[in-house]
């Protein structure tokens, strides 16, 4: 039986991960963090067929549900 993973839960995840191994102050675009998510083990091949800025909205969704990262400017969040 194949496992079914959802982009927002596994984005989620993924910040949750991410933020845990960062100093308070570490600042980051949405870009570079949707990079980073392509790269970890939480990003599955078959996200890449859904629309092409899916990635980015399940990125923003992820960083305003953990409650850790603050808006800077337009794209660009801080670990709080």
């Amino acid at each position: 039986m194949k496992e079914k993973y959802s982009l927002n839960e596994e984005t989620l995840k993924f910040i949750i991960d991410f933020e845990s191994k960062l100093q308070s102050g570490k600042q980051f675009t949405n870009k570079e963090l949707v990079g980073k998510f392509h790269q970890s083990t939480f990003y599955k091949d078959y996200f890449g067929s859904y629309y092409y800025n899916a990635t980015n909205k399940a990125m923003w969704y992820a960083i305003k549900r953990s409650g850790n990262w603050e808006l800077t400017k337009k794209g660009t969040y801080t670990r709080k």
